[in-house]
């Protein structure tokens, strides 16, 4: 797990001037940058501390899922939050993320990316971000620490994808034929994520959640609390829950905590 000094140096030069920009910490391989930022955040690492890899090994995401993440062909980073008690909402923190990183890419490559409820970005139904927020709570339930990742594919890995996600992945330089900077689409991702997240408990970020979901008004199946279900996906509300109609009338509104799955339905 070896410092990029000349990486670091960078990002600092792109962020310096942000209020909300404390240090950057880059290596060439770790576990997970979730990981690393955790143990930052436990040693008592400031609110924007910023983790970024060239490749983990144990990259994950929701319900221990398994990230891809070879070496040099994604942005791979992870934030420490210091949540105050008004934005302390692991799933508004979560869509907030998700928009910061719609608004960053379109910013930086004109390509406009689907949000998939409650943490993917899709590009032409292709994944092309994850994001996990991980937190650690204070012995009065409050946050003591959130931890946000971030991954997001920038190219093709050498050999192609790994068999279990040959079909649904994708990459920006597989979109748009040229990948941005790593380092400037950090910047961008996390310019846009301190504007929302400062603006909290104001959510007129949500709007732009709402607009780009590929799940609202279609029919999905989900696993909730061990059993499957069938509704429509009719709102996403001011919490960034879902909210479902069941094909047998009743009302389900989700937690991002509490669904293992959401699937449209063909």
């Amino acid at each position: 797990m070896n410092r990029d000094a000349v990486s670091e140096s960078k990002l600092t030069a792109l962020l310096r001037k942000e209020a909300f920009f404390s240090v950057a910490y880059c290596y060439d391989f770790v576990t997970s940058t979730n990981d690393v930022a955790k143990e930052l955040a436990q040693n008592g690492a400031t609110q924007g501390t910023v983790v970024l890899a060239e490749g983990q090994t144990n990259g994950r995401g929701r319900v221990g899922r398994r990230f891809y993440s070879p070496d040099g062909t994604g942005l791979y980073m992870s934030l420490i939050l210091r949540p105050k008690k008004h934005q302390q909402d692991a799933g508004l923190l979560t869509a907030c993320g998700a928009v910061a990183v719609h608004r960053a890419i379109y910013e930086l490559t004109g390509v406009q990316t689907d949000i998939k409820w409650v943490n993917d970005l899709l590009c032409q139904e292709r994944k092309l971000c994850g994001i996990l927020a991980e937190s650690q709570f204070a012995p009065d339930g409050s946050f003591s620490y959130v931890i946000l990742g971030i991954g997001v594919n920038l190219a093709p890995p050498e050999g192609g994808y790994a068999d279990a996600i040959q079909k649904i992945a994708t990459s920006l330089d597989e979109i748009c034929g040229k990948a941005p900077d790593r380092l400037e689409l950090c910047a961008a991702i996390l310019k846009h994520w301190f504007c929302f997240y400062d603006a909290l408990p104001c959510v007129d970020f949500l709007q732009v959640y709402r607009d780009c979901s590929c799940v609202l008004g279609k029919t999905i199946s989900y696993i909730k609390s061990g059993a499957s279900f069938v509704g429509k996906a009719v709102s996403i509300d001011e919490c960034a829950r879902l909210v479902i109609v069941r094909n047998s009338g009743e009302t389900d509104v989700l937690e991002t905590g509490e669904v293992t799955m959401v699937r449209p339905v063909l």
